[in-house]
């Protein structure tokens, strides 16, 4: 594990290490975070990049401060490392750049871990829903990713030139989903836009992008605005519209309604159906460790983690303009 300055350094580390991956060590990039980390994982040493990448590691997981994740990636593809990177995957096109050099000079595999897609039972559920057909083509997916910033987040979460913009940092989670569910990464961006925080000291608060492409369209939104009452740190949603019904995620909770998370509403000419997925289980971190063996790429591709990269730094740069 290269860097632990974001919580999903420790939901990536939990479900490989569950899975049954032996982990070399945890490093700690930026010195903020590691007495948090080393909480979770006793059993795992701290050690030195040098140090890790010469124990030869099959697969390298990068959950540092998003403007060195490239710089990282690059280093464990040379030394001969599959990369699981924590999104955003890179926060400039230099760094993306980079990366697909070293891909193509290496021949090993860059994977983005979409958490809110391989870590969400309802996510995962939904794809069953949308594959089974139940609601024919995908003609429209609406992703709404909401966070709260909160007192306890560091200074490189508000600080761009450290963290990128909150449009390739929080969207790409939804753009992924557009790109999966219209069935491709030729997708355009047809506007993007942010809003300023009310007081203009603190980065943006609020962006939107429209995209287009395989037959359909979506529309992001993500934002830093969730209110302290609510019982998740987000009310993540994905809506998707097909020509013959409806299927609506609502992951972490549904405000007003029925306990828990993880709730899918799918409607068609049949009715409205509430499905349970609480009991499902999570295999993404099994099939990456097949994929690491078998030099497969049933989770997500390269092709794909690339191509969702840069969508979502197109629409941050539109947005910037």
């Amino acid at each position: 594990m290269v860097g632990v300055d974001h919580p999903h350094a420790v939901v990536l580390t939990a479900g490989l290490v569950e899975a049954g991956a032996t982990g070399i060590g945890w490093i700690d990039t930026s010195g903020d975070a590691g007495t948090a980390f080393a909480a979770w994982f006793p059993d795992l040493p701290a050690t030195t990049l040098d140090a890790a990448l010469a124990a030869d590691p099959d697969l390298v997981v990068i959950a540092a401060v998003p403007a060195t994740r490239a710089r990282l990636a690059v280093a464990a593809m040379h030394a001969g490392a599959d990369v699981l990177v924590a999104k955003p995957g890179v926060t400039d096109l230099v760094g993306l750049a980079e990366v697909e050099s070293a891909r193509a000079a290496t021949g090993r595999r860059w994977w983005v871990g979409f958490t809110e897609h391989f870590a969400s039972r309802a996510m995962m559920r939904a794809d069953a829903v949308v594959a089974s057909g139940r609601i024919g083509t995908v003609r429209h997916v609406l992703g709404i990713g909401p966070h709260r910033r909160g007192p306890g987040r560091p200074a490189w979460f508000t600080d761009p030139a450290r963290s990128g913009s909150m449009i390739a940092d929080l969207a790409s989670h939804q753009i992924h989903h557009a790109c999966r569910l219209l069935g491709t990464t030729d997708l355009t961006v047809l506007a993007a836009r942010t809003t300023a925080s009310v007081d203009g000291t603190h980065p943006p608060v609020l962006g939107e992008v429209l995209l287009e492409g395989g037959g359909g369209s979506a529309y992001v939104r993500v934002d830093w605005l969730t209110p302290d009452g609510l019982p998740a740190w987000g009310d993540v949603r994905l809506m998707i519209t097909g020509d013959s019904g409806t299927v609506e995620v609502r992951s972490n909770c549904d405000p007003g309604g029925r306990p828990g998370s993880d709730h899918v509403i799918v409607v068609d000419a049949g009715g409205v159906e509430h499905v349970d997925c609480a009991s499902d289980p999570l295999t993404w971190a099994e099939t990456v460790i097949g994929d690491v063996h078998r030099g497969s790429e049933g989770l997500i591709s390269t092709a794909h983690s690339l191509d969702v990269t840069r969508l979502a730094l197109g629409a941050a740069a539109m947005a910037g303009r």
